[in-house]
């Protein structure tokens, strides 16, 4: 108990200290356990937890994925922010309150250091939506203009440098006869010279999805214009879903986009997969749909999408037949899959169910893959899941602590050297 009131005072005064320091914001989370400090998965690693407490959202460091707990008891390192996305040692976030698109530095020694900021008014009206790495020197951010009524604002950022080198807008699908309907920006990449941007139809008239197929949008990059459609009609969904893991590439360079059809999430409901563009090509593989849903029981949706190795990627998927509304993702109504993008084969991992809003920005470390499972009314754990193992090949690890209701975010390996 001691320890306990220890802890929380020294958060509490980090949190003091943090509020003066401003734009200098460092804090060093290291809340592992004695065993977690003898037995590290490497010598010297240290990991980034971002989490979703009851109101507000907190970055934590560990030393360890599998072993002892992370505890945000005592509050620490606030960073409020909706979308996330990691590369070379940096976090960069989205903070909506402030409408400012933060950097953070990730040190080998477990701090975590807020580096830079980027007010997004004069980038892009609203907020950035979409985060796309297209390099390694370079983020493309995208967010809606103008009520989604045919444009959309777009800049590229040089990173680590975090400036902007040139923005303006694009066009997106819009049709005046039916001005309630707008397209969603989600997320892309960059290939052969073209950007090729996944999202979603919504009818803010009507307060549905509207799919029609699968669309994709195709510029050319850098100049970010002449906008082509792209459509396949292997099933009637979103792709691209900004703020999940909803797009990944193979070791060949083919890319992956996740279609979300379910009644709650970008989609009317039918078949919930993957559908795939090969490597230098700006349309959709026709040959290829990855039927997911048809393969499991309980209406199962597709959430996340996250490329292991050899053709091997994990999943989350949402049973909707036990959900009533879109708020229901909160409660446990998801479970791992492994999915053999080759073969299109499912494996239901035999996972405890849990909130769907599990992690949004899995890890991928030393070949294995990394979740959280915060089950509603239960605990919340890391998991490590084994790509060469059967639906039994995972294992509890680190547990979060926060007090109360907690989601996880985004698993980050810090750099090591």
């Amino acid at each position: 108990m001691n320890t306990l009131k220890n802890m929380q005072t020294k958060m509490r005064r980090a949190a003091r200290v943090l509020g003066l320091v401003g734009a200098a914001l460092i804090l060093n989370t290291a809340c592992s356990s004695n065993k977690n400090e003898e037995r590290p998965i490497e010598e010297g690693q240290h990991f980034t937890v971002a989490t979703w407490l009851e109101g507000p959202q907190y970055l934590g460091s560990t030393k360890s994925l599998t072993e002892g707990t992370l505890s945000f008891l005592g509050k620490g390192f606030e960073a409020v922010g909706s979308r996330y996305i990691q590369h070379g040692g940096y976090i960069y976030m989205m903070n909506l309150t402030e409408k400012k698109f933060n950097q953070y530095a990730l040190s080998k020694d477990g701090q975590i250091t807020l580096k830079g900021s980027i007010l997004t008014d004069g980038v892009v009206p609203n907020y950035f939506q979409s985060l796309n790495i297209v390099d390694d020197n370079t983020l493309l951010v995208l967010g809606s203009v103008d009520d989604n009524k045919g444009t959309a604002g777009w800049a590229r950022i040089e990173i680590p440098s975090f400036k902007v080198l040139a923005k303006g807008e694009l066009k997106v699908p819009y049709n005046a006869a039916d001005p309630g309907q707008g397209f969603y920006v989600g997320r892309g990449y960059v290939d052969n010279g073209k950007f090729i941007l996944g999202g979603y139809f919504y009818n803010s008239q009507t307060k549905a999805y509207a799919p029609t197929g699968v669309t994709a949008l195709v510029y050319d990059y850098p100049a970010m214009n002449n906008m082509q459609v792209i459509q396949s009609n292997a099933t009637k969904a979103g792709i691209g879903y900004d703020y999940l893991s909803s797009v990944d590439t193979d070791k060949d360079g083919n890319h992956y986009f996740v279609a979300s059809a379910g009644k709650f999430w970008t989609g009317l409901g039918g078949k919930s997969g993957i559908v795939r563009i090969k490597k230098g090509e700006s349309k959709f593989d026709e040959s290829y749909f990855f039927d997911v849903s048809s393969q499991l029981d309980k209406e199962a949706c597709l959430m996340g999408l996250t490329h292991v190795g050899d053709n091997i990627a994990f999943a989350t998927v949402q049973y909707e037949s036990l959900m009533t509304s879109v708020r229901d993702r909160l409660k446990n109504v998801g479970q791992v899959v492994k999915l053999d993008l080759a073969n299109k084969k499912v494996t239901l991992m035999n996972t405890p169910l849990s909130p769907v809003a599990m992690v949004r920005a899995p890890l991928v470390y030393q070949g294995k893959y990394y979740t959280a499972l915060c089950i509603d009314g239960g605990d919340a754990n890391l998991y490590e899941f084994d790509p060469k193992g059967n639906a039994d090949s995972f294992k509890k690890g680190l547990k979060i602590d926060a007090g109360g209701w907690v989601q996880v975010q985004m698993i980050v390996a810090n750099p090591a050297n």
